[in-house]
Order: C-alpha cells, then sequence, then structure tokens
C-alpha cells in the first residue's frame, strides 16, 4: 500500500492518501484545507477515485475539505465520511471548538452530507484497505488511533520516506501521539488525564516496531518514542 503524506497550511496538519494495491479507490484522511490541489494530484498520479474519507477527530484542521473531497468518488459521487462517534457533534461548527479562528483562506465550513460513525471493530472502509480504531481520548474526546498491517510506501511530496515490502504494523495516530510530542488537551474536550492513559495504554498494547504517521509533522515508530518522548515516558510512569 502507498500512504502519501500531503502537509497542509493550515496549522500544519497531514493530509493523507492511502492508496491499496491493486485498488481502484483509495482512502482520504483528514483532508484539510489549501490541499485539494495536492489530493487530486496524487489520485491522478495513481489513477484512482475517491472510496472513502476518514477524520480522525473533529478539529477543523482535520476535516475542512471534507465535504467537497467527499464529491470525488467513482463518476462523481458522494462517499461516505467516517468519524470517532465522540466527535460527531463538533461537525456542526468545527471551529468553534477553537481558541482562534481559522485563517481567512479556508473559505466558509460546509458539513459533508454523508457522515458517519467509525465502526469500533476492523472495518474495510475502502476496497484492500482494512483499519482497527482504538479509541484514545485526551486530546479530543474522539481521539483515536486507527491500526493496519500491510507491506508500505509511506511517500511524502511523492518522495519515498519509508517502504517495507513485507507485511508491517502501521498506525495513523493522528493527534494522539507525534514524533517527541502528543496532542494539547488544553482546548474544549481535551483531557490531559484521560491523554496519560491513553498514551500508557498504546505503549503497553502495541507492537514497538509499529510505524506511526501522525496528524502533524513526520512519521516514526512507537519505539522511538518509548524510548525519547517524554509524554510519554512520563504516562508509563506515572499513568
Amino acid at each position: 500500500m502507498r500512504l502519501h503524506v500531503i502537509p497542509s497550511p493550515f496549522y500544519a496538519a497531514n493530509g493523507l492518501v492511502l492508496v491499496p494495491s491493486g485498488a481502484g479507490t483509495a482512502l482520504v484522511v483528514d483532508p484539510s484545507a489549501g490541499i485539494r490541489h495536492l489530493i487530486r494530484q496524487v489520485l491522478e498520479l495513481e489513477g484512482v477515485s475517491v472510496g472513502a474519507v476518514l477524520l480522525t477527530h473533529g478539529h477543523p484542521d482535520h476535516v475542512w475539505d471534507a465535504a467537497e473531497v467527499s464529491t470525488w468518488g467513482a463518476d462523481g459521487s458522494t462517499v461516505p465520511c467516517y468519524l470517532p462517534a465522540p466527535d460527531m457533534y463538533r461537525m456542526d461548527d468545527p471551529a468553534s471548538f477553537l481558541p482562534m479562528a481559522p485563517p481567512d483562506f479556508v473559505g466558509p465550513w460546509v458539513k459533508p452530507t454523508d457522515l458517519r460513525e467509525m465502526p469500533a471493530d476492523s472495518v474495510e472502509l475502502t476496497p484492500g484497505l482494512w483499519l482497527r480504531m482504538v479509541p484514545a481520548p485526551g486530546h479530543t474526546e474522539g481521539s483515536a488511533l486507527f491500526l493496519g498491517h500491510s507491506p508500505l510506501d509511506v511517500r511524502v511530496n511523492n518522495q519515498s520516506f519509508y517502504a517495507s515490502e513485507e507485511a508491517v504494523p502501521w498506525a495513523l495516530s493522528a493527534d494522539v501521539l507525534f514524533k517527541d510530542s502528543v496532542g494539547r488537551t488544553d482546548m474544549p474536550g481535551g483531557d490531559e488525564t484521560q491523554m496519560r492513559h491513553s498514551l500508557r495504554t498504546i505503549s503497553n498494547a502495541l507492537d514497538p516496531s509499529t510505524i506511526l504517521i501522525p496528524g502533524h509533522g513526520p512519521a516514526t515508530t512507537l519505539a522511538d518514542e518509548i524510548r525519547s518522548n517524554q509524554y510519554l515516558i512520563r504516562a508509563r510512569r506515572i499513568g
């Protein structure tokens, strides 16, 4: 599977396009503002249409262009947008839950028309791509990781960042866990204690070799974060 990382000018959020091997559709994750043309370029390069959209949580820099991108299904059809259930309430006005107004370039908010709760079990969101959601509240109520296991080619600006022809464990760690940092907990719906519990659970339950593709910044591995991420080290110590 090829996983394209597309950094956005909207708070440097990472938009993602996941293309399963041999598939005719892709999963677009967190279509932030300012990167529609780049998402289009990846879809055209891969020769695929959008099969589904996944929103890792309800903050505006991760959901803003979901309505538009969800209309890029085969033959112009509208595809489902999936979101963890606890963050569903944010989708009426995502910007109202941030302390600052979104940048002017993002344009008006449009709510996706086919918005669905992300299933709790392992699910094939688009043909050939299975993900399992692991709830990890703390950044928002619905924050989660999304786990996969497959051969993986991670590309940034279409340049290979990591590649394995063997199946490997990987996770979209969204705004839960970054390289050397974690998602902030001081905004509405955030909870520092819940975040510590989530981080401890993740570090104990997942394979340390898991490759983490976060919602901001570069990819990393869980093993590296267990070793050097001070937030994760503290969570493992005090829970």
